[in-house]
């Protein structure tokens, strides 16, 4: 039995001593190499060599091709230890003669889908159920509603309450007095005056937007605004060839603001007249007169209802020459309906009443009555009507002349 034990523990120590013999030189081996060790396989250095002799189908192989043509494949030689095929552009980068998808560079992720999801039509594309389920989206922010709830404009988003910076804006919170006779405006009117015959009174002017802080909604017209405006209103006599009887020119800068139903303005204008060279030349007696104003003027309106405003302003001139005097006073009433109505339109009328101080606070009256047509994308309107004027003429070079006009006109107003 002793002698039993011995042989077992010998042939055991025996064993232990080879194993670290071997486990000693592969290490051996695998620090001498820049390589990491591969144990050969004999069965596959067996599968390489190739055979003594030549079977029968490598035979017929051989005859079918005795000629060779440059074909790098040798028989009886795996495919993956032949030559490597090298064509005309074998020289180019291997990126160079991929597809331009696989060509470019992109990071790519080892990790495989292993489950589908199943979304309704009904569902968000990106809500936070599903970015929550893979970590590579936690990070991007959800979609808080569903994208069919979403408004179309701006005006449905913002309302009344979203305020800003507009550059140019189209229309006016503070627009011009429809009968009001110095107001810049596109007009022509062919009056009747019962000492001087008929008058062609023209306007060439406008009135436009600047800069806008207020309402971003289109429908809402609120908030300060600094405008532009300019005119020339020559007086034409239609009784002498359309001669000219004078002019006055007009420009000025107004501030206006508007909230709700209440509206002002804080404006400067200057205003200077000039007689006509036909009229001159048929009146060789008048004395033309540098008539000049330099005035700011102080004005606001009230909207009882939408389609009717009433207002009033006060005007002070800080330097006057040819008869003008400081003072002047303008007000009035004028109902324009609002909506928008397309081709058919609707009825309008104004008054309006400018007093000043150069002719004892007395001034004229104007008034019309007509049809009017306001843009579909904006506020601007075209009228047609009659108009009756009565007292102080409106061309500042007869200042101190009374006049009755009645006739018919066409006025657009920005």
């Amino acid at each position: 039995m002793r002698l039993f034990y011995s042989s077992s523990i010998q042939t055991m120590m025996l064993v232990v001593l080879s194993f670290c013999a071997a486990q000693t030189e592969l290490q051996a081996q695998q620090t001498n190499s820049s390589k990491p060790f591969l144990a050969p396989s004999p069965h596959a250095i067996q599968q390489r060599r190739p055979p003594a002799h030549p079977t029968q189908a490598q035979t017929f192989l051989e005859n079918q091709y005795a000629a060779p043509s440059g074909n790098p494949v040798h028989l009886g030689v795996p495919l993956h230890e032949s030559a490597p095929v090298r064509s005309a552009d074998w020289n180019r980068g291997i990126a160079d003669r991929l597809p331009p998808i696989y060509a470019q560079n992109s990071i790519s992720s080892g990790k495989t889908v292993t489950q589908i999801r199943q979304v309704q039509a009904t569902d968000t594309l990106y809500g936070p159920d599903l970015l929550a389920e893979d970590p590579d989206f936690s990070t991007l922010e959800t979609i808080p509603e569903p994208q069919s709830t979403y408004t179309d404009s701006i005006e449905q988003l913002c309302q009344e309450n979203c305020w800003g910076w507009t550059v140019l804006p189209t229309d006016l919170l503070y627009t011009s007095y429809l009968a009001g006779p110095k107001e810049p405006r596109m007009a022509m009117a062919v009056l009747h005056e019962k000492d001087i015959g008929w008058q062609l009174e023209l306007e060439a002017g406008a009135r436009v937007g600047i800069l806008r802080y207020g309402s971003l909604n289109d429908d809402v017209l609120e908030g300060w605004q600094l405008d532009l405006e300019g005119a020339g209103p020559p007086r034409l006599n239609l009784e002498e060839e359309f001669d000219v009887e004078a002019t006055d020119y007009r420009v000025g800068v107004p501030l206006t603001w508007r909230r709700g139903a209440y509206q002002a303005k804080l404006a400067y204008y200057h205003t200077s007249s000039h007689a006509g060279d036909e009229y001159m030349v048929r009146n060789p007696s008048f004395q033309r007169i540098n008539y000049v104003r330099d005035a700011f003027v102080l004005g606001g309106g009230y909207f009882p209802d939408p389609d009717l405003r009433l207002y009033a302003e006060l005007g002070y001139a800080f330097n006057v020459d040819g008869g003008a005097q400081p003072w002047e006073l303008q007000f009035g009433a004028e109902f324009s309906p609002v909506e928008h109505n397309g081709f058919q339109g609707a009825p309008f009328w104004a008054v309006n009443a400018y007093l000043r101080e150069e002719v004892n606070w007395g001034g004229n009256v104007s008034m019309m009555v007509g049809w009017q047509w306001r843009g579909d994308r904006n506020n601007h309107l075209f009228r047609v009507g009659l108009q009756y004027i009565d007292g102080k003429t409106i061309q500042y070079q007869f200042y101190n002349n009374s006049e009755q006009f009645f006739g018919f006109g066409t006025w657009y107003d920005f």
